[in-house]
């Protein structure tokens, strides 16, 4: 689909008249129609400046009206609109135990961007069945309002994602004040897992993983469920939760990078926390390892136990970090 044909397209799902938008966009009345035609027939390809008055007008995504060059996750997902329109592309059926759709493990997007894209194409799977699929007395306003969604796809996900990132806010951020100054600050990295591991024990589940990012450094994530911190089963969880906030606030003010990302399956709705931190990130075996621990431990007999607890001890008594010089010296690396 070339340029003018999407300007027509979105112009005419908002039942608009060629005038009609020339005007939206500033155009005089004299000459409205006819620069509005000479886009729609690709006579003429509109500036920078006129594109995005496009946008505004036509109120769809940036990417809607970009030429197909795929150099984003969104740009995938407007491919798939296109081969849906003109190829009858189908996403038939998803796999709940196994809901990626695309290998996180290709070269040209990295791993979270691959995350993101699938959770857009399990989110668009749903609309489209959601809007399509039921039965209305009018099959083409139905029609007319998927095509309305996927016009401006990217804005919709991400306006839900940044609801529940507020919903979570307002849940915590109260809990969180109470603990600033109430609660000694971490400053190495045995407060750091120490703290994890009281979150462990309070039996909040999550995941935990390291990430390299190209040009960018390894992370720590930390992935939680949100219905699990928004309907917290105890109040030990929700306690030791906002803890884990408190202590990222902490972790932020020596400098440390902290990102949260938002994401959509069908086992629900997740967060991960990034933190940017080269020697935290090589932590997450033994973050993993002690899951296991707290997971099983009323299984084991007393030596397993005390064989775990002094690994546990011995690794800080020669590896522990001290969070704010190595920071420094992080960032000084990086600079």
């Amino acid at each position: 689909m070339t340029l003018g044909e999407k300007i027509k397209k979105y112009r005419l799902l908002h039942n608009l008249k060629q005038k009609d938008l020339g005007n939206m966009i500033g155009f005089s009345s004299a000459t409205a129609d006819s620069r509005i035609r000479k886009y729609e027939g690709d006579i003429m390809a509109p500036k920078a400046e006129i594109r995005n008055k496009l946008v505004q007008a036509l109120d769809v995504d940036s990417s809607a009206l970009s030429d197909i060059d795929i150099r984003s996750i969104e740009d995938v997902v407007r491919t798939f609109f296109f081969m849906e329109e003109y190829l009858g592309f189908e996403i038939e059926k998803i796999d709940l135990e196994n809901y990626a759709f695309f290998s996180k493990d290709k070269v040209y997007f990295q791993e979270r961007e691959i995350s993101k894209l699938n959770s857009y194409i399990y989110i668009w799977q749903q609309q489209k069945k959601n809007l399509l699929n039921t039965k209305t007395d009018n099959e083409e306003d139905s029609s007319k309002k998927y095509e309305l969604w996927k016009s401006r796809f990217a804005k919709n996900i991400c306006d839900y994602w940044d609801s529940l990132l507020s919903r979570i806010d307002t849940h915590y951020i109260p809990l969180v004040q109470t603990l600033e100054n109430s609660k000694p600050k971490i400053v190495d990295s045995s407060g750091f897992i120490a703290q994890i591991r009281k979150l462990i024990q309070s039996r909040l589940e999550f995941k935990v993983s390291s990430e390299l990012r190209q040009d960018n450094g390894l992370f720590l994530n930390f992935t939680f469920m949100i219905s699990n911190l928004l309907s917290p089963e105890s109040k030990e969880i929700e306690t030791q939760f906002a803890e884990f906030l408190n202590m990222l606030n902490t972790l932020e003010n020596y400098g440390i990078i902290i990102e949260k990302t938002v994401l959509t399956y069908p086992t629900g709705n997740t967060i991960t926390y990034h933190l940017l931190h080269n020697a935290l990130a090589t932590k997450s075996a033994l973050i993993e390892e002690i899951i296991d621990f707290e997971k099983g431990k009323d299984s084991m007999n007393d030596f397993t136990k005390e064989m775990f607890e002094h690994k546990y001890n011995e690794d800080f008594k020669y590896y522990n970090i001290d969070l704010t010089e190595k920071t420094s010296y992080y960032r000084q690396e990086n600079n």
